[in-house]
């Protein structure tokens, strides 16, 4: 398609969604289920200011993905790469990338496979480690024949039908105003719910989607006129990812009415189910059982293919899913992230958490790449950036590095 052709008024009127949703559908997994499950139980509305502040810092980051991709017509990880060409700094920001990337997301996987399980002990009964290596086998089968297309759409569904129960069991759960606005509005973070926070943080702005987010508006809006291309995508990020956030709020909610306000303790995963009996009644078990199989599966099978775009681009491989290379970096992941859960999922929840503060440990490394490749490759084709939108992504990565050193500190030193 021609310039002129794409900047005709017809194109122009006709907006279409990109990844959006996708990435939402993928950090709407077990993580996010869990961790906003407990931050609800624990501390009431209180971390209600984290998810708004992690769905803002995802509206600002993956948007900036999004126009990389656009600009470039290439992933993130090739646009690294382009970036930082001839640099003496390019082998040891690979070699970052690779490990941030691989290390973040076998961690993750752990996370998705075993929330997937235990989905499908509460319906289906079975061992926790038979159905980890079903999924195993499954996610394996589903990357190296190329199936993932059709599964998706299928478990992206029921995904869907779990966010909006949580949503419609959020409005039957309803706190005060004041609890609400004070929980939004006023930051509270201490040494005490600060895994939580970063936890929250770090399963809302999930570094494999940066490149998952670029790879996909690359290929949604090819041949298009790029300014147009670039406000598409802005409005596919900011309604896909407030979607995302509010159902993330809803999950906290329901928690912090059923647990905390009730007094009653969060042990385990099987109790969130409770959460959604205002609107479910007895249905709410089975309905979140199901809803947690296919987002963890659904997560399971996005992060493999995430972490092969980035390090195929990174390593200056072609990111093409049909080539052996790629599909080995993606069973790797799986193989790894299922041995881990095998080995250390006898907790589930504790897995899953432990696999979202990873993310939001990692995180700042992956965005200050992105900055550097958006900044010089928008450099490069005549794209400024944006002053607004560069400060914006700078308090954002600075400040979910910030309290990345305040936990490694209370880790180290205990204060």
């Amino acid at each position: 398609m021609s310039d002129d052709a794409s900047a005709q008024p017809g194109c122009r009127s006709r907006f279409r969604f990109g990844p959006g949703l996708l990435v939402t559908a993928a950090f709407i997994g077990p993580g996010t289920v869990v961790t906003a499950s407990k931050a609800g139980a624990q501390f009431g509305c209180d971390l209600l200011w984290t998810i708004l502040f992690a769905s803002f810092g995802t509206i600002v980051l993956q948007s900036l993905a999004a126009r990389l991709g656009i600009l470039s017509g290439s992933g993130l990880g090739e646009s690294i790469r382009e970036s930082l060409s001839g640099s003496w700094l390019l082998r040891g920001a690979i070699a970052l990338v690779v490990a941030a990337i691989g290390i973040g997301n076998a961690a993750y996987q752990t996370g998705n496979l075993t929330g997937a399980a235990a989905g499908a002990t509460s319906v289906l009964q079975g061992g926790a480690v038979s159905w980890l290596v079903v999924l195993i086998v499954l996610t394996s089968a589903v990357i190296w024949l190329g199936r993932y297309k059709l599964l998706h759409r299928i478990l992206v569904a029921w995904v869907v039908l779990l966010s909006l129960s949580f949503l419609i069991a959020g409005l039957f759960s309803m706190p005060t105003w004041n609890e609400l606005v004070d929980g939004l509005l006023v930051p509270r973070v201490d040494g005490e719910n600060l895994t939580l926070v970063i936890a929250l943080i770090g399963t809302t702005i999930v570094p494999y989607n940066l490149f998952l987010h670029a790879s996909g508006a690359a290929v949604t809006w090819q041949g298009d006129d790029k300014r147009h291309a670039i406000a598409q995508s802005d409005l596919d990020t900011l309604f896909s990812v407030a979607l995302g956030g509010l159902v993330t709020a809803a999950i906290l909610i329901t928690a912090s009415t059923a647990f905390h306000s009730a007094g009653k303790p969060w042990t385990s995963i099987d109790q969130i189910a409770e959460q959604l009996r205002p609107a479910l009644g007895p249905a709410g078990g089975i309905a979140f059982a199901l809803g947690l199989f296919a987002a963890g599966l659904t997560s399971a099978v996005t992060a493999p293919l995430a972490t092969a775009y980035a390090i195929s681009g990174a390593l200056g491989w072609q990111a093409d899913p049909t080539r052996r290379r790629f599909r080995a970096i993606a069973l790797g992941v799986v193989l790894v992230g299922g041995i881990l859960a095998i080995g250390f999922g006898k907790s589930p929840a504790l897995t899953i958490q432990f696999a979202q503060v990873a993310n939001g440990l990692l995180l700042p490394i992956v965005a200050c790449f992105l900055l550097i490749a958006v900044v010089s490759r928008g450099r490069a084709m005549g794209e400024g950036l944006g002053r607004t939108r560069l400060v914006l992504a700078v308090i954002v990565v600075m400040g979910v590095a910030g309290l990345g050193v305040w936990r490694m500190t209370i880790a180290f030193v205990g204060v």
